[in-house]
């Protein structure tokens, strides 16, 4: 099968992580004997530094086109001449630039179009935004209406899941495919001493991984871990990643006098993250109760099971049936309650190893990016059946 993937975002660019899902769904589809095409859309200039771009190989061809609302029709144009060659096209996310010529070279071909609704990108954008006529226009009737366009839409949450329903997408053309993890990078035997001498720690060590921009609930742990630090002196903190929002919370770090013990990174290439969590005793995935947590299939907890760590957890959304029995769960926005948990696996070796061996199975059973390209194959041959069962 040729397979055409459009993403609205830069694949090569460190600033935008969640980029990895369509990246290793490609490589999983290669692997399986399928051809990619992955259109990719150039991060804008943002002052930083080229530090910002990892060079990275791919087991298929990656073309790179413009973003901003006004490439829309020259980003038709060319992938209209793109299109002939694909037996299907799938896009990500609902950016209008990426999203709607996609749709167009599919129909132009008279080619099944699959749509990859990774995340409720209208919630996201309301929680950081006062903008609703943006709101309107940009997302919510993007996400509504592309539903109509397409033969086959993928869910990452059950959430997501859910929504799909009320816009009375059919059951029998939705898939559900959460966020895997590479096992093969992200496992317990990776050697996170480097990471511990760099930075100087020779503590017991908490991690909190993630982007630091729309939508992230790092003031959480710096709350727990401040509730810690009041009592403790035998444990340190790291945050890894970076983002337009950081500043907020080194900022908050610096409110509570915790920046001794607590480590901001900044944002790092993916492929340093497997040796952070090695460093790590325990790793912590907080959240807050809304519509769009509850949509989510948070990458950083299937990486911290595939990586056999121990995890504190919000209970809300998919977390609980994510982690199972594997990891410690508590009730969202509730800081006091992560730093007391935390407290208890850093002062009980045996749990903590079991829980990390616990997690580290479960991820092996469901959360491989092979078994999400399994999924993604089976949405790809209904899509289509149905395209042609309604052409013929």
């Amino acid at each position: 099968m040729k397979i055409l993937m459009v993403h609205p975002h830069d694949i090569y660019n460190n600033f935008e992580p969640w980029t990895v899902r369509i990246t290793y769904l490609a490589q999983e589809l290669v692997k399986r004997g399928h051809e990619v095409k992955l259109v990719y859309h150039h991060r804008p200039p943002s002052g930083d530094d080229g530090a910002e771009y990892s060079e990275r190989d791919y087991p298929f061809e990656t073309i790179g086109f413009q973003r901003h609302p006004f490439a829309i029709f020259h980003n038709i144009s060319r992938l209209e001449k793109i299109g002939g060659w694909a037996d299907i096209v799938h896009f990500q996310k609902c950016s209008n630039y990426a999203a709607v010529p996609a749709v167009a070279a599919a129909y132009y071909h008279r080619l099944p179009v699959h749509y990859d609704w990774d995340d409720w990108e209208q919630a996201i954008f309301e929680q950081d935004n006062d903008n609703r006529i943006g709101s309107w226009i940009y997302f919510q009737q993007m996400e509504k209406h592309l539903l109509k366009l397409v033969d086959t839409v993928s869910v990452a949450s059950s959430g997501l899941n859910r929504l799909c329903q009320q816009h009375r997408f059919p059951e029998d053309r939705t898939f559900l495919i959460p966020v895997g993890a590479d096992l093969d990078v992200f496992h317990p035997g990776v050697d996170g001493t480097k990471f511990r001498e760099k930075h100087g720690w020779q503590k017991k060590l908490v991690i909190y991984q993630g982007q630091i921009s729309g939508s992230n609930y790092v003031h959480l742990y710096i709350r727990a871990a401040h509730e810690i630090i009041q009592k403790r002196d035998d444990v340190d903190f790291v945050v890894v990643g970076g983002g337009d929002q950081l500043f907020r919370a080194v900022g908050l770090a610096e409110e509570l006098g915790i920046t001794k013990r607590l480590t901001f990174t900044d944002k790092v290439p993916h492929e340093e993250v497997p040796g952070y969590l090695a460093a790590a005793d325990v790793a912590v995935a907080c959240f807050e109760d809304n519509e769009q947590v509850r949509c989510k299939s948070p990458l950083k907890i299937k990486e911290y099971m595939a990586a056999g760590k121990p995890i504190v957890a919000s209970q809300v959304g998919d977390v609980p049936d994510m982690l199972g029995n594997t990891g410690v769960l508590v009730p969202p926005e509730n800081y006091q309650q992560i730093g007391a948990s935390i407290e208890v696996l850093l002062d009980d070796d045996q749990r903590r190893i079991s829980l990390g061996e616990q997690a580290r199975q479960r991820a092996e059973q469901l959360y491989s990016w092979r078994k999400s390209a399994l999924t993604l194959e089976q949405a790809y041959l209904r899509a289509i059946d149905h395209h042609y069962a309604l052409d013929g």
